[in-house]
């Protein structure tokens, strides 16, 4: 199917003039995102036309008040076909709508980005091979290339799926990192950690956002991951999956909004760390914002950070699940609640994060 930007349709403009309506005025010192988890797009009409719609509303939304970028938050793309050639064309195909987009676009990586739930040895399995596997090198040159080009964004060292972004108008910086980094180890032809049942982050990560992404940093940072930071208040639909080393971002997030020093240590003969770091000024840690669950939901955790997450934005039949209030979403394609895209306005000075909802679902008001 050949590439095509569609223009944007009727109910689409209907819903674009509701969300400008809606949208609160920026103040001084407030900043505005996108976010949309867990589209998993695939290459036909109707998801062409839901992400067309979705250029056209971000540039008119961005015509009105600044929006600093969009974010892709992880499972991009879906895992429909199990051939590694055509998850890697569909890769190319989303990234071909990144031109037209007046906004920044920035991409984090899900678990169902490299394709390994098609490798598993038994339908019922969690034990994967790397038949159908798509590299982070490979990713990175499809979809996460582009951040190079972008004003005030870092990206953490060469092919890195992980990086942050400044938005000096606001003393603020925005951490993206990769919660799909797990080490590429074989045991034979198995692999013994896969990224689409195993979350974490290695030692180059976590030295990285200790040493570097947290240094000289502004008053005010929000991390975005695709897998929801906090994992004890409420219902993962995946509880079982192994989470490395959170326990240590957890500890140098920690020590960075409390202004101290830290030096943490594991042996884990494949996470382990040695990490050290001195925070000499408190900061604003506004919020840790994920995806990857398919509902919308924010708690403060046990550590005292607020974690939000966002439904998902594509239209995903096994991903319609009730949300906390029990609510279904229901999807319709070719219609306003094709999709879902969360309008973030973080307003430090008022204390809030107004989240405004395009397509499916509710806005919310979140103090910070």
């Amino acid at each position: 199917m050949a590439f095509e930007f569609f223009p944007m349709t009727d109910y689409a403009k209907e819903e674009t003039e509701r969300v400008l309506r809606e949208l609160p005025t920026l103040e001084t010192g407030d900043f505005r995102f996108a976010f949309m988890p867990d589209y998993h797009y695939k290459y036909i009409r109707e998801m062409r036309t839901s992400f067309s719609n979705i250029i056209h509303m971000l540039n008119a939304l961005n015509e009105n008040e600044k929006i600093e970028f969009f974010c892709l938050g992880g499972d991009n793309v879906g895992n429909y076909p199990p051939s590694k050639e055509e998850h890697i064309d569909m890769m190319s195909d989303l990234a071909m709508y990144f031109p037209y987009s007046n906004v920044p676009v920035i991409t984090v990586q899900g678990n169902h980005d490299d394709n390994s739930i098609h490798s598993r040895i038994a339908p019922d399995s969690e034990i994967c091979r790397t038949e159908t596997i798509v590299p982070n090198d490979v990713q990175y040159d499809k979809l996460f290339a582009h951040h190079e080009k972008i004003e005030n964004f870092h990206v953490a060292h060469e092919k890195a799926l992980y990086g942050y972004l400044d938005i000096p108008s606001a003393d603020a910086r925005v951490i993206f990192l990769d919660s799909a980094d797990v080490p590429f180890i074989l045991d034979g032809d198995i692999l013994r950690y896969n990224q689409q049942w195993n979350f974490g982050f290695t030692d180059r990560q976590l030295t990285w956002l200790a040493n570097t992404a947290l240094q000289n940093a502004p008053k005010n940072v929000v991390f975005i991951a695709h897998v929801p930071f906090n994992n004890e208040e409420r219902d993962f639909s995946e509880k079982e999956a192994p989470r490395y080393n959170y326990e240590a971002l957890d500890a140098i997030t920690k020590a960075f909004r409390d202004g101290e020093s830290i030096h943490i240590t594991s042996d884990h003969p494949d996470f382990g760390y040695d990490i050290s770091a001195d925070f000499t000024e408190k900061h604003n840690v506004i919020a840790r914002i994920g995806g990857h669950i398919h509902i919308d939901s924010e708690c403060i955790d046990t550590n005292g950070f607020l974690d939000i997450t966002s439904m998902l934005g594509g239209r995903k039949s096994s991903g319609l699940i009730p949300n906390i209030d029990g609510t279904i979403f229901e999807r319709e394609p070719f219609s306003k609640n094709e999709t879902a895209v969360d309008i973030f306005t973080v307003s430090p000075a008022r204390g809030k994060i107004f989240i405004t909802r395009y397509g499916s679902g509710n806005s919310r008001e979140i103090d910070m």
